[in-house]
């Protein structure tokens, strides 16, 4: 599974759509998510930032989250700009620093 936190501008008709129906867009993410076998973990509004809301949520692979970024972010209409982030547990990271003294490699000299 990879872990993705996506964050996201709604378009200026999507944010007043939302405000004006109250709906829930934690619903539709899951919706999205849930069937390709991946999980959603969590979201939040985002006050004072570029950015109107982000997301956390884990698939399967990275098919699976092209898929879910291209229905809701590039053929949805709603999103105006996004930005995505794997995220990475500290455990893969121990593990990835315990690989480093047997990579063979050498800087570009000055």
């Amino acid at each position: 599974m990879i872990t993705m936190m996506i964050k996201f501008k709604y378009t200026p008709e999507a944010m007043k759509a939302i405000f004006l129906s109250g709906d829930d867009r934690k619903e539709a993410m899951k919706k999205m998510i849930e069937p390709l076998g991946g999980n959603f973990i969590t979201s939040y509004g985002m006050q004072g930032q570029y950015y109107h809301m982000m997301m956390i949520a884990e698939f399967p692979s990275l098919t699976e989250y092209l898929a879910v970024a291209a229905k809701g972010i590039f053929l949805g209409g709603a999103i105006a700009d996004y930005k995505a982030i794997q995220l990475i547990p500290t455990d893969t990271l121990q593990a990835a620093s315990k690989l480093i003294d047997n990579i063979e490699y050498m800087a570009p000299s000055h």
